[in-house]
């Protein structure tokens, strides 16, 4: 790329994204009216919720696809590449345009002096902008109250996922200030599409759309009829809330038909979620389960395995900022091993850390300097173990393996 900014910005590491933080919209809000408020009457699905967002986008991207819609989408963080954050029609930005709408309005971000998450969304709405979409699809970053994705207007339909404990240096300690955080998105007349949730949470949602005088629709897990493109139980309550907003989009007269929804689903990807990955003709599977409720899902999800009562090799790398306490006591079972390492280029838990935990045994963990030490350790074993072995713990340890396996493949 001809732009060294740019390029510096593309290969910005995920810590230096995590330490620029600062939550707050007023330099959001006038960046984007120094642009002449991009996109501002298009209207816009904004997600929030701890987990399960990247997945809504994506059963959402897939049916909106098949319905030939034209739309915008910008999700975060990414798993490869920093265009995979801003999509039309599922296709990414190509860096030729993520350069040249950077560089026309670089001189804005540094005025006011934006965040790169802040940086992404002015370049996601000025390109959605370009392209004339006719609908976005906003994944909040943190929280929602003061998440950039809120300085868009026009968020007709809230599409809630699961809500629960991360992120609490910035939005709480509580599971109720998370939320709040969270809720705040909720505005008069929206349409609040959400799945099932904690009795706390349920309770606070139902509240703010009493406030504000909001449309509320719970949703359960979608029915059998629907074919699912992800796997997991927990995709189930994803795809619900997903189609839900497709119900809402309806009603303001955006006509989807019942076959594209179903089509929609059915072929729905998202790399990095339970996901079968196939290095040297053994198959290790990968999940984001970053948090303690994603931990939990996973955890439920392992319940349905064949054999799981033999036990499961993890290989498990966690950021420092996370609740590994949690993470650990949801995924490890007495007959698992657990193979910790550290997520690539990132603050990382290490055994000297964690061996306090009393409830943890600590006779079946192995802590390696690199995850591929660990890989190569499975290979090395008399027998491949009877489950899958699951890599997991960080999109970034996910990404790095993946990356890894591709250019041992290739």
């Amino acid at each position: 790329m001809k732009n060294e900014n740019l390029k510096i910005f593309e290969l910005l590491s995920p810590k230096y994204e995590r330490d620029n933080i600062k939550l707050g919209l007023s330099r959001i809000k006038k960046a984007l009216q120094e642009l002449g408020n991009p996109c501002m009457n298009i209207p816009a699905i904004q997600i929030i919720g701890t987990n399960g967002k990247g997945s809504i986008a994506a059963y959402l991207e897939s049916i909106l696809f098949e319905a030939k819609k034209k739309f915008g989408v910008t999700t975060s963080p990414h798993l490869f590449d920093i265009c995979e954050r801003i999509r039309v029609n599922k296709k990414n930005i190509n860096k030729t345009d993520f350069e040249k709408i950077y560089t026309s309005i670089e001189k804005i971000f540094s005025k006011y002096e934006l965040t790169p998450f802040e940086k992404i969304f002015c370049c996601a709405l000025n390109f959605f902008d370009i392209e004339k979409v006719e609908l976005l699809i906003l994944e909040a970053g943190l929280g929602g109250r003061l998440d950039a994705t809120t300085a868009h207007k026009l968020r007709p339909i809230i599409a809630i996922g699961n809500i629960g404990l991360d992120h609490e240096e910035f939005l709480g300690d509580t599971i109720e200030k998370i939320a709040q955080e969270k809720l705040a998105v909720i505005e008069k007349n929206s349409i609040v599409i959400s799945c099932n949730q904690n009795s706390k949470v349920k309770d606070l949602i139902k509240k703010k759309v009493e406030e504000v005088g909001a449309e509320l629709i719970w949703k359960d897990s979608t029915s059998k009829s629907y074919e699912l493109g992800l796997k997991g139980i927990f995709q189930k309550q994803n795809a619900s809330v997903a189609v839900g907003a497709i119900e809402a989009l309806n009603k303001m007269g955006f006509n989807i038909k019942e076959k594209y929804i179903s089509e929609g689903l059915k072929k729905t990807t998202w790399n990095g979620r339970l996901e079968l990955i196939d290095y040297s003709n053994k198959k290790i599977l990968v999940d984001c389960a970053h948090n303690y409720p994603a931990a939990k899902a996973l955890s439920i999800e392992r319940s349905n395995w064949e054999n799981e009562e033999e036990g499961i090799y993890w290989i498990l790398g966690v950021q420092k900022q996370k609740d590994i306490n949690a993470i650990l006591k949801t995924l490890l079972r007495r007959s698992d091993h657990l193979l910790l390492v550290p997520v690539p280029n990132q603050p990382s838990w290490q055994l000297k850390d964690i061996s306090l935990i009393k409830e943890i045994s600590f006779q079946n963990i192995i802590e390696f300097e690199k995850f591929e030490f660990a890989i190569e350790y499975l290979f090395n074993l008399k027998k491949w173990p009877p489950n899958h072995p699951v890599l997991t713990g960080s999109i970034f340890l996910v990404a790095e393996f993946i990356k890894f396996v591709n250019k041992q493949e290739n």
